[in-house]
């Protein structure tokens, strides 16, 4: 009887076992009463088969064609095409030219109103190329240089095509004679010389 009252519970273990006794009978009372639904634990597995998409087929680009027009050209036939018009002066106009130059005074050296210096050309520079260029000028009566001829040249044709450039952009003082100027012919002279030679 001693080992009996040994495995008995507490007074709070008894009531727990009670209550949870009670709560087994309900629960098995309101399932068979169908008041409660038992919980399906397993439930039925459903197989959706799902469709793979079919490839989409690719569209192909309409080719569209332009129409191409051949371009018309208004272009005269090498027969009709006006050729320029060439003045070729006559034998007076060339023997007044010529006679005005003979006309000339000769004038060793004339005074420059207006000099232009000449570009030393940037080849000649780095090639060091220099020395003296020596023109005859024919000046018109206002002092414009008509005609620059070399008559001894540098030995460079660069330093001599820049000399006579600027020759013929100078004014000269024209000489007179019965106190009108005269056209006249003078020489001139330009020297190309390097500073650092």
């Amino acid at each position: 009887m001693q080992a009996v009252k040994n495995l008995s519970l507490g007074g709070g273990g008894r009531a727990a076992l009670v209550i949870g006794l009670h709560v087994v009978v309900i629960y098995f009372i309101a399932t068979g009463l169908g008041v409660l639904k038992v919980p399906k634990i397993e439930q039925a597995m459903e197989a959706v088969m799902i469709e793979t998409p079919q490839a989409a087929q690719p569209v192909q680009p309409a080719v569209v064609k332009p129409q191409l027009t051949e371009p018309t050209l208004d272009v005269p036939a090498p027969d009709t095409v006006p050729l320029p018009e060439i003045e070729v002066p006559s034998d007076m106009a060339a023997n007044a030219i010529t006679q005005s130059a003979s006309d000339a005074v000769e004038s060793t050296e004339l005074q420059v109103a207006n000099r232009v210096a000449p570009a030393y050309p940037p080849a000649s520079l780095s090639a060091g190329e220099q020395g003296v260029v020596i023109f005859r000028v024919l000046v018109d009566e206002k002092g414009h240089p008509l005609e620059v001829n070399v008559m001894k040249s540098s030995g460079f044709a660069r330093l001599d095509a820049a000399a006579q450039k600027a020759v013929s952009r100078w004014v000269f003082v024209p000489p007179t004679r019965d106190g009108a100027a005269v056209r006249s012919w003078s020489r001139v002279q330009v020297r190309f010389e390097l500073k650092n030679a």
